[in-house]
């Protein structure tokens, strides 16, 4: 996984961890075929802005290239919407341009 904090890049491996701070922009993005997780996110309440964005999947196969949404391609008002209630502010593709110069967009 490649996390991205500010202007700095971090590659994490298996059984490595990240901080990742609150009011400093970072985001992350998957390198690997498959993945296992762990995060805690605090303060308390992060989790139920995902909670109300969640959706069953509507198929058991990864999406292909072509399928896969990112801030490049997808409409991200109602995100941003929902996120803002829970405290959390998505940056824009120019202020990620600018905050976050080394992630791919």
């Amino acid at each position: 996984m490649k996390v991205y904090v500010d202007r700095d890049v971090f590659i994490v491996k298996a059984s490595e961890c990240m901080f990742l701070p609150r009011l400093k922009p970072h985001a992350w993005v998957i390198t690997s075929a498959a993945i296992n997780v762990m995060a805690l996110i605090t303060p308390g309440g992060f989790h139920d802005a995902l909670l109300k964005m969640s959706a069953p999947a509507e198929q058991m196969e990864v999406p292909d290239d072509g399928d896969t949404e990112t801030y490049a391609n997808v409409d991200l008002t109602e995100t941003i919407k929902i996120h803002e209630q829970y405290g959390v502010r998505l940056l824009s593709p120019d202020e990620i341009r600018t905050e976050m110069p080394g992630f791919p967009l």
